[in-house]
């Protein structure tokens, strides 16, 4: 991709939506899809659990999450797929990835993860103690059958991390900060929504608890985001999520 321009540039996405190939129903349609999705593949887990006698099936498809996760990104690749070829691009375009930078990408994914775990630990904190007034807030962490859990711990965090940075950074945010014409809007709106996604991941009905999840996970998004539009590439910071989410699925089991 040497010396090619990147496709998913500020003025690539100028020049498309002058062609009108980049509207707005496009990152409009994405924009809540991946909440919708995760409470769909909530609810299939639930109707298995119900078919073999559970009491509480969507309290126990909540302790799946780390697995059906995988459902909820196969729904957001196959959208993202359909709108990126709309625009006559492809996945890879989303990721930006250029093999000559790829040991520097890798570095700096390592070097984002400190501040990420400070930022998360943080918002965790702050959130606790405001909606529950203590610094450790509730956590949700059932143990899985040991080849789930080894799923969860090996296979979730890569497909999850790779995922959500593609949704969120490489399609949401530079759309929208083409399409509103102000960054701030793009930054504002995408991580709003990253951050309510959490209060559906799982799914509990309990309105402290989603509230909880969804301020905690702000400090993040915000991060993630800016760190984003200052280098526009997208592979350091999905080596990052991948590597904390992996850590963070391990230290709960």
């Amino acid at each position: 991709m040497t010396g090619t321009p990147d496709p998913n540039s500020r003025t690539a996405l100028q020049d498309r939506r002058a062609r009108h190939l980049l509207v707005w129903s496009g990152p409009l349609l994405f924009l809540f899809a991946r909440p919708a999705f995760a409470v769909v593949a909530q609810g299939l887990v639930a109707a298995i659990c119900a078919a073999r006698g559970s009491a509480s099936a969507w309290r126990d498809a909540g302790a799946w999450f780390s697995v059906y996760g995988t459902l909820i990104d196969a729904g957001c690749l196959a959208l993202l797929w359909w709108l990126t070829r709309k625009e006559g691009l492809s996945l890879r375009d989303l990721i930006g990835f250029e093999r000559r930078k790829l040991g520097r990408d890798i570095l700096l994914g390592f070097a984002l993860i400190p501040p990420g775990l400070l930022f998360i630990l943080g918002g965790i904190a702050a959130s606790s103690l405001l909606i529950f007034g203590r610094v450790e807030g509730p956590q949700l962490s059932e143990p899985l059958p040991f080849v789930a859990a080894l799923y969860a711990v090996l296979v979730w965090p890569l497909i999850w991390g790779f995922t959500e940075q593609m949704g969120y950074n490489g399609y949401l945010v530079p759309r929208l900060q083409v399409l509103a014409g102000r960054t701030w809007v793009a930054l504002a709106v995408v991580a709003f929504v990253w951050s309510f996604q959490h209060a559906v991941m799982p799914l509990t009905f309990d309105p402290a608890f989603m509230l909880h999840r969804a301020l905690s996970s702000i400090p993040n998004a915000l991060f993630m985001i800016m760190v984003y539009l200052r280098l526009r590439r997208l592979l350091p910071l999905a080596i990052a999520h991948w590597l904390m989410d992996g850590a963070s699925t391990l230290s709960a089991f």
